[in-house]
């Protein structure tokens, strides 16, 4: 198996406020070129693995490759990305299910039900049925935490906002761009969407190891409200964009639409990170932008107590969402066992060489 702490990292589905929240239609192709298998099966089916034997043949291969895990069993792979597209598996089923745009011609569908014993998993039907509701509402529960604690985070980054020293933050911002990553093409970049966090059973996971093997220079914008840092994010994105260069932009798993986090310039090897005490970094930072510079500090001091106050009572809402997806794990793990004795493994691995036969 090739090394993964050395292919760049990412979640592409999370908890939100409002439900699960799914990029997987970042899987596709602008066009129908190249290769894209949909995994269909249920849990301990051996879909992850079949995902990291792949992995391993497009590593052998020397192709530049992204991994996706699942932000509800970290341990467990959602998909492999070859870096130009062409090359994609993913686990399809609930709740990131994924249907083919271009059947036949881009995507194939990789059905691993017709390698189950059907009679084996009826025997154990009341079980199976009970552990899926729990783990349904398990997962509920945590979003309901994690809403809760994204109405405290907005607060907070709300009174943040009106402390804020907006033209200050931007000109920063292209300050820098115009120092690191200069001028670029006339045509638009392109844009990928990734989530370099989650929510998960372990807690908030910050993928440490993704900025290490893209980038050579890392700017970390220190950000506690994530009021000024979302202005220095949108700025850098926007200026990328505007010069033609293609980036990695990603969103805050708990405000998805809303908020940049962090922006990745893979052709220039440079990224933009937001960090604060959820996104505890492991790697070398090239310099530090601390948000006090650009907030009027008297009226700030006026509101940090209401501030602290939210983001307190926000990390605790978010551990008590990370305990509910622990306890649903540990029923997907039981769901795991009921499947793995019921599964005929030569057949997936059959299908698995299949799979790499055509890679």
């Amino acid at each position: 198996m090739p090394d993964f702490d050395k292919m760049p990292g990412w979640f592409l589905g999370a908890n939100a406020p409002k439900g699960y929240f799914s990029r997987f239609d970042q899987l596709f192709s602008e066009s129908p070129n190249g290769k894209c298998f949909l995994l269909k099966g249920g849990p301990g089916t051996g879909k992850s693995t079949m995902l990291k034997k792949i992995a391993s043949v497009l590593n052998e291969k020397g192709t530049s490759t992204e991994i996706i895990y699942c932000s509800a069993d970290t341990d467990s792979l959602d998909a492999v990305i070859s870096f130009d597209g062409k090359i994609v598996a993913a686990d399809a089923t609930l709740p990131h299910s994924v249907e083919p745009k271009y059947p036949g011609i881009y995507e194939t569908t990789v059905d691993l039900s017709d390698c189950w014993n059907k009679e084996i998993l009826l025997e154990h039907e009341k079980e199976i049925a009970e552990l899926f509701d729990s783990n349904r509402r398990l997962h509920e529960e945590a979003r309901r935490y994690i809403s809760a604690a994204a109405n405290l985070f907005d607060e907070a980054a709300k009174i943040g906002t009106e402390t804020l020293f907006v033209s200050k933050i931007e000109k920063a911002a292209l300050r820098i761009c115009r120092n690191e990553i200069g001028k670029g093409e006339k045509t638009r970049g392109t844009e990928k969407q990734r989530f370099l966090s989650a929510v998960t059973e372990k807690g908030v996971v910050f993928m440490n190891k993704t900025p290490k093997t893209l980038c050579e220079r890392i700017y970390a914008f220190e950000d506690e409200t994530g009021a000024a840092s979302r202005v220095f994010m949108n700025t850098v994105r926007k200026y990328a964009l505007e010069n033609g260069l293609d980036i990695i932009t990603c969103k805050c798993p708990i405000f998805p639409f809303e908020k940049t986090e962090h922006v990745f310039i893979p052709s220039r090897k440079i990224g933009f990170v937001t960090v604060n005490k959820r996104h505890k970094i492991d790697f070398p930072i090239t310099r530090t932008l601390h948000s006090a510079r650009f907030y009027d500090r008297e009226r700030y001091s006026e509101q940090k107590i209401k501030i602290r106050y939210a983001l307190r009572f926000a990390k605790s809402l978010i551990e008590e969402a990370s305990l509910c997806m622990k306890e649903a794990k540990a029923k997907h793990d039981e769901l795991e066992r009921f499947y793995i004795k019921a599964m005929d493994f030569s057949l997936v691995e059959e299908k698995t060489a299949k799979i790499l036969d055509l890679i």
